[in-house]
């Protein structure tokens, strides 16, 4: 438990730097930004009936993110696909975005051979691997990666450097309005949230050491509405892959409609439950006062919550906000743990089986 404020510790569980990589999220944010605008895309990719969204795990998280915070500002249907074939609706007019960290991963290369034969509106997002030798070799619109600042390899520690790409890309493509002024002004915000959070200060000055210590030995819930949903997906990918713990993510107002009657059985789990709210003062006034009283029922039965709130004034810097946050939360509990962060056992387990 004392784990957390001893550094030597974490750097023993933490051989692939994963710390490092959370410390450069701000200029992850920014490199992707960057690297975007080199790209010049054909007139023809303006005119697009909608956008789908290619990628596994950690590749598409940062497109998920970008949907829930610009829901009322994209003006075409933004599609996340995570499986092996495009839905049949796809035809030339879509635009297909296919995004993959590591450039390997089997269901997003067989997605792309399908998008060849379809659309003509193709972008490819990856640090490399066979899915950039690909596009390249039919000369697809290409975005490389930046990967020096994400030396843990990890796509979900590597989730600012896709922000930034897809910020951009979502600019060009005219369905965002934002300016560079205004990533460097959240990316500012950020690095100071990031360094009131890093391992150097003490638990009792940092509150995510302070939520992984209450979240130990705890099955998770993260509760999140509106804008901060795919919040809560990113930090149960984090912390079920990093923390080896189990996370589940719930949004609002779905939640209220059935799952409130679950928590009652099985009675031997409820005392490990623990649900952990994402709150904003940019919610609706329904959501908020959903979510108050969500929290009056869980409880009046006893089960444990927690708030983690966003004071941020505008959505972009909310959500990146509860990113930083959570973050360093996964990254704890896994220390915690007594886990390494970025190593994945099962998961590679499962990819050695599945190549048999």
């Amino acid at each position: 438990m004392n784990n957390l404020d001893n550094l030597s510790i974490i750097h023993q569980l933490d051989p692939q730097k994963v710390a490092e990589s959370l410390m450069a999220f701000p200029e992850q944010l920014l490199s992707g930004w960057q690297t975007a605008k080199i790209i010049k895309l054909p007139q023809t990719y303006q005119d697009f009936s909608e956008i789908i969204s290619c990628g596994m795990g950690g590749s598409n998280l940062a497109t998920e993110l970008l949907r829930d915070i610009y829901q009322k500002e994209i003006t075409r249907p933004l599609i996340l696909i995570r499986n092996y074939s495009l839905p049949k609706f796809v035809s030339k007019k879509s635009l297909i975005i296919i995004n993959s960290y590591s450039g390997n991963t089997e269901e997003t290369l067989a997605c792309f051979q399908q998008a060849l034969k379809i659309s003509t509106k193709i972008i490819v997002i990856t640090s490399g691997g066979k899915l950039l030798k690909l596009a390249y070799n039919y000369n697809v619109p290409t975005i490389k990666l930046e990967t020096k600042f994400n030396p843990s390899q990890q796509p979900r520690y590597g989730i600012g450097l896709q922000l930034g790409v897809l910020l951009r890309l979502l600019k060009q493509l005219n369905q965002i309005k934002i300016t560079e002024q205004e990533i460097l002004i959240a990316k500012q915000k950020i690095q100071l949230l990031n360094k009131q959070l890093s391992p150097i200060n003490k638990t009792r000055d940092n509150l995510s050491k302070q939520i992984a210590k209450k979240l130990l030995e705890k099955i998770i819930f993260l509760i999140a509405g509106e804008h901060l949903k795919s919040n809560a997906h990113i930090l149960a990918n984090q912390i079920n892959e990093s923390a080896k713990q189990v996370a589940i993510p719930i949004y609002l107002p779905e939640l209220n409609h059935h799952l409130l009657e679950a928590f009652s059985y099985p009675k031997s789990a409820i005392k490990n439950y623990l649900l952990l709210f994402f709150t904003s003062r940019l919610y609706g006034s329904k959501i908020k006062k959903r979510l108050l009283i969500t929290n009056k029922i869980f409880k009046h039965l006893s089960i444990e919550t927690l708030f983690l709130n966003s004071l941020a004034d505008n959505y972009l810097t909310s959500a990146l906000e509860i990113l930083i946050y959570s973050n360093w939360i996964s990254f704890y509990l896994a220390i915690i743990n007594n886990k390494n962060p970025a190593d994945i056992p099962l998961v590679n387990l499962f990819k050695k089986e599945l190549k048999k």
